[in-house]
Order: C-alpha cells, then structure tokens, then sequence
C-alpha cells in the first residue's frame, strides 16, 4: 500500500517541507489554526519511512521541518534589521536563517528522539507530546529565551481549547496539538502497514478523552470567569495608538511633535470618560525624570492634571547616580501626585536592546544604536491606580512572550495586565499579530484582563478568558476605548505554580530518551 508512503530521499524532504508550511500557516497573519492539528502528520509519516536509513536522514528531515517552520516565523527579521539595523540586506537574510535554525534545532531533536521511539505502542502519541512539550520549555530559557509562537498559539481564537492555560500555561495547548497529530500519524501508518489495531484504537481512545475533557474544562472555565465579571465593575480604559515611524521616532527634533499628537489623540478620547488611559512602550522618547527633559516631563504632567485621568506612558529612564545605566520604564503618573510608580523591563531584547558577546556579534551594534545599550530592572512593580480600584502589572514588549515572567506579576497582586509594546520594528508583516496572539495567553493563564497599547499596533483589550476587542489596525495613528473586568482576588493554577506541567514533560521527555536508548541498546 503505497498512500501516503515517503520512500524515497525527496519525497521525504518533502513531506518535512509541507509539515512547515503548514505549521506556519496555521499561525497569524493566514491564521488557518485547525491545520494545526494535522501539520506535522507529513513530517511523522517522513521520520518513520526513514528510520532504517540512519540518523543522519532523520536529523536532516527534522531539520528540513524545523527550519521551514522557524524561517515562516520570522521572516520578518530580514526587514527589520536590514531597515533600522543598517545591515546589508544579504546580512538580513543570515541573521533570519540563525535564527530559524535556531528554532529549527528543537524540532529536529525532535524528530530525532521520536524517530527512536516505539512507534507501534498506544504510549507513542503521548511520548511525542510530551517530548514536544519539554523542548519548548527548554527553547524559553536556553540562550536568553526566545519562545516565539509555540505550538499552542496557533489556536489563540479557539477559547473553549486554550483555558486549559490556566493550569498548564500555554504548553498544555502545544501538547494537546502535538497529541492529535501524532495519534493520527500513528493510526494512519498503523492502517498502512496492516499493524494490529489494539495499540492505536487504545491511543485515540486516550486522545479523544483528553480533547473532550480540554474543551469541557474550556466551557466550564468561560462561564466561570463570565459569571465573575457580571459581578465585577468595569473600568473603562483609553489606549492611544502614535503610530510613529522607527526610522523617526529617536529624533530629537521630533520630541515635541511626538508628545503633541499623543495629547491630541487622548483628548479625542475623552468625550467617552475613560478611567485609566495607557500608552504604548517608549511613547514618550526622553527621560522623564531628567532635568535636562524637564519641559517635556512637565508637559505631560500638566496634561495628566487637566485631564484628570491617571496615565500609564512608556518613557526612558535612567539611575542619577549612574548616568550609563538606561532603562526601557513604566510610569504611572496620577493628578495631583505626579509619578507614583515605574517599573523597568527585566527581560531585554537581545540585538535589539543590548548586545550579548559584543566580540562576536559587534557587526549588529547599530540595531542597538537610537537608545544604546540598556540595563535590565531588577525589580516587578504592582501599580494600583487610584480611583479605578486596579493593580496593573506593566509588561513591557518582548517579556509579554515569557509566561512564567507575566504571571509573577499576577501573584504579586496585580488584577489587569498592560502590554505596552513598540512593534514599528515589525512594518506590516506577520509579526504584529503574532505579538499579540501570545498576549491572549497570558491573560487567559493568569485569568486577569491585558491592555495592549502598540505604537503601530495591534492595541486592544483582551478578556480573561481571552476574547479580543477594541482592535486597531496597522499603521495608523488612533485611539480605543473599551472596558476591562480586573481579575478578582482567584488565582489560577498557573499562576500560583507556575510551569509545573512543562517541567514534568521536560523529566518525562528524559525519561523517554533514556528509555528508548537502553531498549536498543538491550536490542
């Protein structure tokens, strides 16, 4: 039977080649997220028609998988780099390729241990999972971090299957994904090879109950948390969305330009009677607590007064006993108080806001140029903002990716989360989007509601059970309004401890591994 078979050397570089594709897809812009569940059944089919030819074809095939997957991702650093980073474009298009090389190499050890795996027994599904699963957890701290659009963002629309993150964080949707797949791999080849049909009818069995308890869970958290914001005042909040061009927004003749047309798209928003009003990362692009700033710092505080209305701006700030030492801030500032809190990114972007091994990476200082090199906060700051009974945990951009760095923030007090992200960097690609799809988790993980104001976009609001509102689009300078229900004093699983689940896959991975190496060992 020759359906669906990968016999020879291309026709399995190809079958990894459309897994990636697919898997992309299933990601925004496209957003085809039910081809997630099926997108790596090609690359599993590949792996088991090749493991008689060595590891070095498995590995090539996982690689084959992973880097079209990565590169789908993050096509987008080419651009970036090449427009603000004042890299040739051909030096673009390598820094894209370590990248999703980078991101590739979890897939390829992945394919490289499951490849090992039995895949004639009702556990192979699971196994796989669970695999998958450790190595994403791995691929969020290993070299700095960078979880970029695991497996389980792809279905941040589908609500009923992502509250699950409230006990799992987002891993417990990649393993599910990954779960169906490799069930419907395992049945599919088992219906090929004329396997007996015990271990596979065994291995849907588990994965059709595991898929209908999610959903259940999914239904029954949604009217949960719906039931507690019904008895929740709402607080109605004002994002202002600059849309100030990258290659612009570090001028200094643009200083007082860029805080005119924030005043005036605030003011447009106030006929709505906001309570709370939020703008994105690095808004304001001085320091704001430097004298040398100070007839700016005073313009926003003026502004704040006559409004009447708490403020939460991105700005720059800086230690004065230490001038070197830049921070990407927070800051609350409150009528009649002034600045009653700020808050400092802890997670830096590498590349982008300091560089790590300057020796070797020196030819990509100037991405770090309109700012120079930043010093990380040590601190997490719970900002309760007066007479809007919240406690707002300010996330700024690229921390918004690390769940167990959000969720500290939830534990510390804070009932609603602020993204503040400047994603001009991205242009009009899918990055934008994909930004924000990430932000849907952390609030259905920590079941508190995310403010997402963006320089470019894409600003909104978000429900703690991940429901979207208030969108803007792409590249314009406007402003919306929209009300958020703050979490009530009920912490979720995850946010109380944290990555259990993932750290578990991580020991059960090992245990696989080194399982499977005694088993053909012993063979």
């Amino acid at each position: 039977m020759n359906l669906f078979r990968a016999s020879s050397v291309s026709a399995q570089y190809g079958y990894a080649t459309l897994s990636g594709i697919l898997t992309v897809l299933s990601f925004p812009k496209t957003d085809l997220w039910p081809l997630a569940w099926v997108a790596m059944i090609p690359a599993l089919v590949a792996l088991h028609d090749a493991v008689t030819s060595g590891l070095r074809r498995i590995a090539a095939i996982g690689l084959v998988f992973g880097f079209v997957t990565g590169a789908g991702k993050v096509y987008w650093i080419t651009e970036t780099v090449a427009s603000y980073g004042g890299l040739p474009w051909i030096l673009g298009f390598v820094c894209t390729a370590i990248v999703a090389l980078l991101l590739g190499s979890y897939i390829c050890l992945f394919c490289i241990f499951v490849a090992r795996a039995d895949r004639r027994s009702a556990l192979f599904p699971l196994t796989a999972a669970v695999l998958w699963t450790g190595l994403e957890y791995l691929q969020t701290y290993l070299f700095t971090g960078f979880p970029w659009e695991l497996a389980g963002y792809s279905q941040y629309q589908v609500l009923s299957v992502i509250q699950i993150a409230r006990i799992t964080g987002v891993y417990g949707v990649s393993f599910i994904v990954v779960l169906v797949n490799a069930t419907l791999a395992t049945t599919l080849i088992a219906a090929r090879e004329g396997w007996p049909w015990k271990p596979p009818i065994r291995a849907l069995a588990v994965t059709c109950l595991l898929c209908i308890a999610v959903v259940g869970y999914g239904w029954s958290a949604i009217a949960h948390t719906q039931r507690l914001e019904s008895q929740t005042p709402p607080v109605r909040v004002a994002v202002v969305q600059g849309n100030m061009e990258q290659g612009m927004k570090w001028s200094p003749s643009q200083l007082q330009s860029t805080l005119d047309k924030y005043v005036i798209l605030t003011r447009s928003t106030l006929s709505a009677r906001p309570q709370f009003v939020v703008f994105p990362e690095t808004a304001m692009t001085f320091f704001m607590e430097n004298p040398i700033y100070r007839v700016y710092a005073t313009q926003v505080r003026a502004f704040v007064e006559e409004i009447g209305v708490p403020l939460l701006t991105g700005a720059l700030g800086y230690d004065p006993q230490d001038k070197t030492r830049i921070y990407n801030s927070a800051y609350l500032l409150v009528p009649r108080q002034g600045i009653t809190a700020q808050y400092s990114k802890i997670h830096l972007v590498p590349f982008g806001e300091y560089l790590p091994l300057s020796f070797l990476f020196f030819w990509l200082r100037g991405l770090t140029m309109d700012v120079g090199v930043l010093t990380p906060g040590e601190t997490l700051t719970v900002m309760p903002v007066p007479g809007a009974d919240i406690r707002v945990g300010s996330v700024i951009c690229y921390e918004s990716i690390f769940p167990d760095l959000v969720r500290r923030f939830v534990d510390g007090g804070a009932n609603v989360l602020v993204v503040m992200t400047n994603d001009a960097w991205f242009g009009d690609s899918s990055a934008p989007m994909q930004h924000f799809s990430m932000a849907v988790f952390r609030a259905v993980e920590n079941g508190v509601p995310v403010i997402r104001a963006a320089n470019t976009g894409v600003s909104g609001y978000i429900s703690a059970t991940g429901r979207m509102s208030g969108l803007t689009p792409l590249m314009a300078a406007t402003s919306t309004i929209g009300e958020v229900y703050p979490g009530r004093d009920v912490s979720t699983f995850y946010t109380r401890y944290g990555d259990v689940f993932p750290i578990l896959c991580v020991i059960g991975g090992l245990i696989a591994v080194i399982g499977g190496q005694r088993r053909r060992g012993g063979a």
